[in-house]
């Protein structure tokens, strides 16, 4: 038996999710300027923005669902993934933003991951497995 917490109200849980994408399209659309490192252990620092900033989005859609079939992980990562591709189109219209292919890689990568996370952490917040 698996002791969870009891799971927020549904409306809760939704808003969690859009606050977790208007974070994330602030953070995208903001102008980076200079002051921000480049490589950490040889890797872009925005690689791990961008996996950390989408796993959490599918994660955040994961307990809104508060459910681990696979219907809920589908639609957790990729609802994730296209709102990466989407905020990438959107940074395609901004002067000091780019649009990349990889990005758009890297935040599916992360949507996996966070799929996965949710999947794993499920049965703490409440979800049966």
């Amino acid at each position: 038996m698996t002791t969870s917490l009891p799971p927020a109200p549904r409306s809760l849980r939704y808003f969690g999710v859009f606050a977790c994408a208007a974070v994330i399209l602030y953070a995208s659309v903001l102008d980076p300027g200079e002051g921000t490192p480049e490589r950490l252990f040889g890797i872009g620092v925005t690689v791990y923005l961008h996996v950390v900033a989408y796993a959490g989005f599918a994660g955040a859609v994961g307990y809104a669902l508060l459910a681990t079939d696979r219907r809920a992980l589908l639609i957790a990562a990729t609802a994730s993934m296209l709102y990466g591709a989407g905020i990438e189109v959107v940074q395609s219209f901004l002067a000091y933003r780019t649009m990349s292919a990889f990005d758009v890689a890297v935040n599916a990568g992360g949507a996996t991951i966070g799929a996965a996370l949710w999947w794993l952490a499920a049965p703490w917040f409440g979800a049966e497995r």
